[in-house]
C-alpha cells in the first residue's frame, strides 16, 4: 500500500467550476452605482462599454479594486488568460475591451515604476 497515494490529488476527474460559484447577488446582475461611477472615470478610449453591458459583475469586481494595483492587475491577467483550460472564453470585442483596458491601466493609471535597482 502506498502511504502517499491519500495525498495525490486525483487528476484524472475534471473539476466542475460551475458547482464552485456562489449565488448570483445584485452586484452580478446590474451594475452598482460603484460600477458606472468608474466607468464614467475611464478615457472613452479604454471604456469597457461592451463588457459592462454583457457581465456587469466582472464591472462591478474592477470598479472595487482598481486602486489596488496588485490585485487589479492579477485580475486582469486572469481576465485574459485561461488557466483552468476548459473555458469558452470572452467574445473577440470583450477580450479586446478587456486587452485596451489592461494596457490602459498598466500605461496611464499605475504604471510600473523602475528604479537604479532594476538593472
Amino acid at each position: 500500500m502506498d502511504i502517499a497515494s491519500p495525498m495525490k490529488p486525483n487528476i484524472s476527474a475534471p473539476v466542475d467550476y460551475s458547482k464552485l460559484r456562489h449565488q448570483a447577488e445584485q452586484d452580478d446582475l446590474k451594475l452598482s452605482a460603484a460600477g458606472l461611477a468608474w466607468l464614467a472615470s475611464i478615457e472613452q478610449s479604454a471604456r469597457p462599454i461592451k463588457l459592462a453591458a454583457a457581465f456587469p459583475r466582472i464591472v462591478n469586481r474592477i470598479a472595487k479594486m482598481w486602486k489596488m494595483p496588485g490585485l487589479a492587475n492579477r485580475y486582469l491577467e486572469e481576465l485574459l488568460t485561461d488557466t483552468r483550460g476548459n473555458r469558452r472564453g470572452f467574445p473577440l470585442n470583450i477580450l479586446m475591451e478587456l486587452g485596451t483596458l489592461k494596457d490602459y491601466y498598466q500605461a496611464k493609471v499605475f504604471p510600473a515604476r523602475h528604479d537604479a535597482w532594476d538593472k
